[in-house]
């Protein structure tokens, strides 16, 4: 059985579930590099999925998408419109946005979007038919279905789904049942995107540098007395409830994420342009974070307790704040955690792939062992890229042990190996390595390459075997999506991927889910001592990151990166000009 999953909005993408195992998926702003890719059918992406399992479109059974769509079109999202704009009524953009999911979400004009894109890319041919999931389903679906657990609490979290914003289930065997909802408007994502934009941010983009940012925050009684006149224990004495007067009902003069009733609540200017950034605006991102944090611990504390149950599954998209999870992880509540490495919508194609080959067959997906699931390029395509591009090279046999050489000599490489990884997240595939025993290391990369605001941390990558070391707490965290108290060991040796309130956000790697990255980390220790790499997602800012060879070198050369290693290859500039200070760097 092949099953087709796709997600198109903010970050489409595409999946490939062969017999209930995940064989493929890439996000399309990686193949048609256009950051995000909003608007864009991914169709690239679905194109390299059938490619990658040597079959056409028409060999695929059934193409999955996690939204609604019956919902939008028999009434039933009609009818809950109606309902909340009884309760809370809406300004004219939300209605506007009501009808234009009404309309968006019509499963006749799905059917008829995918139909149209399929056969304008690849002819005239038998097409599969469009099954469509609930999204909080298929969210809860990635958490659950992919994990490695036979019973969990399943949180899903994000800004909106259909008419819901957070659920809890009860994932047992092969079922998921619904413990409780909160919907439309109570959205904690939708504040954390309104607090991001009125910090200066793009929301659904800049939510990670408000998280960032509120590590350098203080506790602010001013702006949690304003927060608390938003969100608010609801009834139940475990939900939440969110006023929608400071999100979406109300005039809209400086962002279409927050009201300008929000901005006379804080007292304080939106941040506009490029204004810079003061002690203001930190607190007001400490006290966002730790209301978010606050809220998730207050409803998982009690389903907690009432189910007993001490393993967690979370996915959506504001699980994608490693802070919370940090939160949750250290509060003792859970024993074991998995968190879906591509939470955010970009995943929903994979979740509601695996719910339908559940209805198929009543059988659960194979768990997930690694998201190294994107294009791959062998030696003799790498190095034929670089030929044509007239460049000087060296092949090696062991190109972790050169590498490892650079590094502890303080040089600044791209690494480019085997498939790409999916998610937000540098694995190991398409990163950007340097040595994390100096900051200073830290803020070439920032100088030269990443262009990074001063707030935003680094983070490291370690083998699994050294976790204890280096981690308080230490647990399983292949993908780079929970932070952890720093040990004073890694302190003192590994200062560059530590954040100013003594976190990492780690990633431990197992050498069979990623053989070359683990020999890589191995050789950097046994030159230096220290199993660790600081790791940053090969790109510049406002780039996807690199896809191909042409991608990994483009972006070699128009940065601050000393050496290549690609494939078996190594590229090399042939001098290095002294660095440049801050204030010089082209942005």
């Amino acid at each position: 059985m092949i099953i087709l999953g796709v997600f198109y909005g903010v970050d489409p993408a595409a999946c490939l579930l062969v017999d209930g195992e995940l064989v493929s998926y890439v996000e399309e702003e990686r193949l048609i590099r256009f950051k995000h890719a909003d608007g864009q059918f991914p169709i690239r992406s679905i194109e390299f999925c059938c490619k990658q399992a040597g079959i056409s479109i028409s060999e695929v059974d059934t193409i999955a998408y996690g939204w609604d769509c019956e919902a939008y079109t028999d009434g039933r999202m009609a009818d809950f419109y109606t309902a909340v704009n009884q309760q809370y009524p809406p300004d004219a953009n939300t209605l506007a946005w009501q009808q234009r999911n009404l309309r968006l979400f019509n499963l006749d004009n799905q059917r008829e979007t995918f139909r149209a894109h399929l056969v304008r890319h690849f002819g005239n041919v038998r097409l599969p038919e469009l099954k469509t999931i609930p999204h909080h389903y298929a969210h809860a679906v990635t958490a659950y279905h992919l994990s490695p657990y036979d019973e969990a609490l399943v949180l899903t979290i994000d800004g909106s789904g259909d008419s819901q914003t957070t659920c809890i289930w009860h994932g047992s065997g092969d079922q998921l049942e619904m413990l409780h909802e909160i919907k439309i408007p109570h959205s904690l994502g939708w504040l954390y995107a309104a607090i991001t934009e009125f910090l200066g941010f793009a929301a659904y983009d800049g939510e990670y540098k408000v998280m960032g940012l509120a590590a350098f925050g203080r506790p602010n009684e001013q702006y949690r007395q304003a927060l608390a006149q938003i969100v608010q224990v609801a009834d139940d004495g475990f939900s939440f409830t969110v006023n929608p007067n400071a999100i979406h009902h109300g005039r809209h003069t400086y962002s279409y994420r927050h009201t300008d009733w929000l901005v006379d609540l804080f007292g304080l200017e939106p941040r506009l342009g490029n204004r810079p950034l003061d002690a203001r605006h930190e607190d007001l991102a400490y006290e966002t974070q730790h209301l978010l944090e606050e809220c998730v611990l207050r409803l998982l504390s009690h389903f907690q307790k009432q189910t007993g149950l001490r393993t967690l599954c979370i996915s959506g998209g504001v699980a994608l704040n490693v802070k919370m999870n940090y939160a949750i992880h250290k509060s003792g509540l859970f024993d074991q955690m998995f968190i879906f490495p591509i939470p955010s919508d970009s995943g929903t194609g994979i979740g509601a792939a695996a719910a339908l080959h559940q209805q198929l067959t009543g059988e659960r997906v194979r768990p997930l062992e690694h998201v190294y699931l994107g294009p791959g390029y062998s030696d003799a395509e790498i190095e034929l890229q670089i030929k044509s591009c007239g460049l000087a090279y060296s092949r090696h046999d062991d190109i972790a042990a050169v590498t490892a050489d650079l590094l502890a000599q303080g040089k600044i490489v791209g690494w480019f190996q085997n498939r790409m990884e999916g998610g937000p997240r540098a694995l190991g595939a398409r990163s950007i390595l340097a040595d994390p025993r100096t900051v200073q290391a830290r803020d070439l990369v920032n100088q030269a390459i990443k262009f990074r605001e001063y707030w935003r941390p680094f983070c490291p990558s370690l083998t699994h075997e050294s976790t204890d070391r280096f981690m308080q707490h230490a647990a399983e965290s292949p993908y780079m999506i929970m932070a952890f108290d720093a040990t004073e060991e890694a302190t003192a040796h590994a200062p560059a991927i530590v954040h100013i309130d003594g976190t990492m956000r780690a990633q431990t790697v197992r050498r069979e889910h990623n053989e070359v990255y683990h020999q890589l980390l191995e050789a950097f220790a046994a030159r230096t001592g220290v199993p660790i790499l600081l790791n940053t997602s090969f790109n510049i800012k406002g780039e996807a990151i690199v896809c191909s060879p042409r991608d990994a070198l483009r972006t070699f050369w128009t940065t601050g990166l000393d050496a290549l290693a690609i494939g078996s290859f190594l590229v090399e500039k042939p001098h290095q000009p002294a660095p440049i200070e801050p204030e010089q760097v082209i942005r």
